[in-house]
């Protein structure tokens, strides 16, 4: 999953009527190329260029409302 993917689907489940958004928790299991990946790219959507990147196990961000936490796939 890219950035572009992560807003597309958030975008279908923020903008489906059907879809109970009231404390919906989405959680993705990327592996640890794309977790840092995602992780930076994050980071520098959020933050200055001066700031330093430290890579986090847990990254969570939340979207229209709806809270997304990307982990690590175990080996």
């Amino acid at each position: 999953m890219n950035y572009n993917q992560l807003i597309e689907t958030i975008s279908e489940i923020v903008n489906n009527e059907k879809i109970n958004k009231e404390n919906l928790t989405l959680v993705y299991e990327l592996d640890e190329t794309n977790h840092k990946n995602m992780d930076e790219h994050l980071f520098y959507k959020s933050n200055t260029n001066d700031s330093e990147f430290v890579h986090r196990d847990i990254i969570e961000v939340e979207i229209g409302g709806i809270l997304i936490k990307f982990i690590k796939k175990l080996a």
